[in-house]
């Protein structure tokens, strides 16, 4: 938060008048504004006069002075905000995804643990990070062990290509898809691009040759996917092309699982093909070409399908492919689910027997109900059929966080999702958990009910699907040992993570 010194060495802090103790002070961003939340007012020590509008006393059940007169001296003093029922705590929009760093490490050294000592893990960050945001989370995954980062399209590489990583690029990429500035970093040698086809190889040779320099490639051979790659009978033909090639090097040969979930059986067929090509190039491979296949249920298989590097995708943050089954078991330590998305209740409010709730009337109350509104909906990507699954069972549920911020109390989803807000049912809750408290849309707690995995599993999609939904309008905050820090809007890659303490610019 700002603090602009329109009014020299004078500042304006609230307090819940219809407490006994402060709840929260707050600076005001301007001088001689209203104050933005209808729990507050004036306190004193300010030297002049003001006229506060009266406001409806909806959180705390107590009326407000509409005019309120003192005089003396106040200084700037930042106080942390309770996070309590009259919590002016800021959010920046209406909710926010916090990502724990720390679990991604966690998980990184989890995924690590089960490969021999020379096998790379390349972290794959498509889609934003699955939508977490790479730029805020690559320096937490190159110190805890990523050698490489894929992502999938040339856009995508230019977001991340100030950053002194090799990012692999898995789209088939013709030399005219390639953005000028992408182009300019092509020397470093840092951007792998992947080849499926013959076509594919001789524009990128004909890019190579007119910049004078050798590509870094990586041969993508389908052997049973079929979504991409050359077959396995065009392999050894494209290899030899490329090594004859002065301006492509061949940095790896892949494929890529279809069932690594589900099948052994299947797996071990796609890795056998790889193995035999590999075994009949053996002595035309540089020891430097990378051979991979596995992501992250493939590497859950063991040392058989890891091969020289893993490609690791939705797995660094914790979160596992519901077909995974128990394959998660095979690690020393559970993985962490690192991400929360994290709400608050903005209002409260009684109905009778026979009430409906939400466009179409679909919920219909059965006794009188507590209701509560959380400012997110469809538009910032939450689920639309949270509380209406196709399957017709059970809705979702959130978490209302408790004063520890350990532990919750679930409630559930009713009525409609709509474009920007949701209903729960708060009949079950205390009455003091009311407008201000925390609510968690995707929690991390162990065993909650909106816990991404259940979230998934109950709506019968992906995790991976949920997650890329979440709107890029939602405020991504990044958490480090107890510490948190936003993100940046010009997608400089964050190293260093501040203090929570520091006031911010």
């Amino acid at each position: 938060m700002s603090w602009p010194l329109t009014a020299s060495g004078m500042s304006w802090a609230w307090i819940c008048v219809g407490c006994s103790n402060p709840q929260s002070r707050i600076p005001l961003q301007r001088s001689l504004e209203s104050p933005r939340s209808p729990n507050v007012v004036l306190e004193s020590n300010i030297s002049f006069m003001m006229s506060l509008p009266r406001f409806d006393s909806v959180s705390c059940g107590r009326s407000y002075s509409n005019r309120v007169e003192r005089h003396g001296t106040v200084t700037f003093q930042p106080i942390q905000p309770y996070r309590g029922i009259c919590s002016t705590e800021p959010m920046h929009g209406t909710s926010t995804l916090q990502i724990d760093l720390d679990a991604i490490t966690h998980n990184v050294g989890q995924l690590r643990a089960l490969c021999a000592p020379g096998v790379r893990f390349c972290a794959v960050l498509k889609a934003d990070a699955y939508g977490l945001g790479a730029t805020g989370v690559m320096s937490t995954l190159k110190q805890a062990g990523s050698s490489m980062f894929a992502v999938f399209s040339p856009t995508e590489a230019c977001e991340l290509a100030g950053f002194d990583m090799p990012i692999l690029i898995l789209m088939p990429v013709m030399a005219e898809d390639i953005p000028i500035e992408l182009i300019e970093k092509l020397t470093a040698g840092s951007i792998h691009f992947v080849i499926h086809d013959t076509s594919q190889m001789e524009s990128l040779d004909s890019l190579g040759r007119r910049l004078g320099i050798g590509l870094p490639v990586h041969l993508k051979i389908d052997t049973g996917l079929h979504r991409g790659g050359c077959s396995p009978r065009d392999a050894v033909i494209m290899v030899r092309a490329i090594q004859r090639s002065s301006a492509l090097e061949l940095a790896g040969l892949m494929t890529h699982f279809a069932q690594a979930a589900s099948s052994e059986q299947v797996t071990s067929n796609q890795m056998r093909q790889l193995d035999a090509i590999v075994e009949h190039l053996s002595s035309e491979l540089s020891p430097e070409t990378i051979i991979h296949a596995a992501g992250t249920c493939g590497a859950l298989r063991g040392g058989d399908y890891q091969a020289d590097m893993i490609r690791i995708g939705l797995a660094w943050s914790g979160h596992l492919t519901n077909a995974a089954g128990d394959l998660g078991d095979r690690l020393a330590e559970p993985l962490q689910p690192a991400v929360t998305w994290r709400s608050r209740l903005v209002l409260t409010r009684m109905i009778g027997i026979g009430d409906r709730v939400g466009y179409g009337g679909d919920w219909v109350a059965e006794r009188p109900t507590r209701l509560g509104l959380i400012p997110v909906g469809y538009a910032n990507g939450y689920p639309i059929d949270a509380a209406t699954p196709e399957d017709g069972g059970p809705g979702l549920a959130v978490d209302l966080v408790l004063d520890d911020g350990a532990t919750a109390m679930s409630v559930p989803v009713i009525g409609r999702v709509s474009m920007d807000q949701l209903m729960v049912d708060l009949t079950e809750v205390p009455e003091e958990m009311g407008v201000g408290t925390p609510v968690d849309l995707i929690s991390s707690r162990p065993g909650s009910p909106c816990q991404l995995s259940s979230i998934s599993k109950r709506l019968g999609r992906s995790p991976h699907s949920i997650l890329v939904q979440i709107n890029s309008r939602v405020e991504r905050v990044y958490v480090h040992g107890g510490n948190q820090w936003q993100a940046h809007t010009d997608s400089r890659p964050q190293v260093e993570i501040p203090s929570t303490n520091a006031v911010a610019g």
